[in-house]
């Protein structure tokens, strides 16, 4: 009877550690400067990334609901070729700050996610106090 609770055991343990490890293969995204990405294009290949930066003024090429621009931090780009899958945020724009999910393949960021921040859009305009 014991040996078949610590089987019984093991097998729910094994099988919740391996749902939780697949699982969390295709939900994680690594968290990355558009300049550390264009710096060390080689270690992020094939990876879930969640991508910073801002579009490059000039860079953005709208085809349908797809769309190819370079997106730059500190003065290193990157290429994105959005694939249209989710319709783009109405803030996109070129020199927009923006957020990109997606995965970095042949020096290319496929993405499938963009999210645009306006900031100006949400600050406060307050008076300088003298």
């Amino acid at each position: 009877m014991k040996a078949k609770f610590i089987v019984l055991t093991s097998v729910l343990a094994l099988s919740i550690a391996s749902i939780a490890y697949f699982s969390s293969k295709t939900t994680s995204f690594r968290i990355v400067n558009a300049s550390d990405l264009a710096a060390n294009p080689n270690d992020f290949q094939e990876e879930n990334l969640r991508v910073r930066g801002h579009v490059k003024p000039g860079s953005l090429s709208r085809m349908g609901n797809k769309a190819d621009f370079l997106l730059e931090l500190d003065g290193k780009v990157v290429k994105v070729h959005y694939d249209g899958s989710n319709v783009l945020p109405d803030a996109f724009k070129e020199g927009v700050r923006v957020r990109v999910d997606g995965t970095f393949k042949n020096d290319v960021l496929v993405s499938n996610h963009v999210e645009a921040k306006c900031a100006s859009k949400y600050e406060a305009g307050y008076a300088k106090e003298e």
